[in-house]
């Protein structure tokens, strides 16, 4: 089976397609897989380091006013739709997959007009313009039931959970305090991990920032330890 899968810019669309990816390999180590991104997205490292071909294709967002940049990158978008084209031709692609963003746009739009099978993942509460567009067109997997209200045609819905990569880890007792050592934290008080996605999250991050506060206050801080998971600007 060969396999496009349409993933760009940030980690929420990036790590649910290579999960997807993975599972697919798994279950058929013959497939091939084809990944399309853009030039300046985060496909680029996470992609290529798992080990995948990536094809970029320039993908943008409109605004609701008309200007010039809003007719340069429907230009550009068609332009975009004609060499997925023949990106999915010249692959032989069976199925092409995606998990929102502006990249689904000229990916999805050019397998329409193939007649080649489309699916879409959507990992929010609140689904994307992308699966918005595609709604009856494609067959649409949700992460969350509570997205399933937004579409139209939920005859072609289906709430699966969002894919991860993650592995149920059994450590011994020895690799689990080789690891808080590594990390310079306490083993034997708890840990709090606070993730905000790949682009973080400056509500959550104030609101931690907060809270360690407080906790310094009250003489908390010795009771449970935090990690602190940020973006890398």
């Amino acid at each position: 089976m060969k396999v496009i899968i349409s993933a760009a810019g940030t980690a929420g669309h990036i790590n649910p397609a290579l999960a997807i990816a993975n599972k697919i390999k798994e279950e058929d180590k013959d497939s091939e897989i084809l990944f399309i991104g853009t030039d300046y997205g985060l496909e680029n490292e996470l992609v290529t380091k798992a080990g995948y071909n990536l094809k970029r294709i320039n993908a943008y967002g409109f605004s609701k006013k008309i200007t010039f940049e809003n007719f340069k990158r429907i230009f550009q978008t068609i332009t975009s739709i004609f060499k997925m084209k023949k990106i999915i031709k010249e692959f032989g692609a069976d199925i092409v997959i995606g998990t929102g963003g502006y990249i689904c746009g000229p990916t999805f739009y050019a397998a329409d007009s193939l007649k080649i099978p489309m699916l879409l993942h959507e990992s929010n509460g609140y689904p994307g313009m992308a699966v918005k567009m595609f709604d009856g067109k494609a067959k649409i997997l949700l992460g969350f039931e509570s997205a399933k209200k937004y579409l139209k045609h939920k005859e072609n819905v289906e709430t699966v959970g969002n894919p991860t990569n993650i592995r149920k880890l059994e450590l011994s007792k020895e690799e689990r305090t080789r690891i808080f050592k590594e990390l310079g934290l306490n083993e034997n008080i708890p840990t709090i991990v606070v993730t905000g996605g790949s682009q973080g999250a400056r509500k959550l991050n104030e609101s931690i920032l907060e809270l360690i506060k407080i906790t310094k206050n009250k003489e908390l801080g010795e009771k449970f330890q935090i990690i602190f998971a940020t973006r890398k600007k």
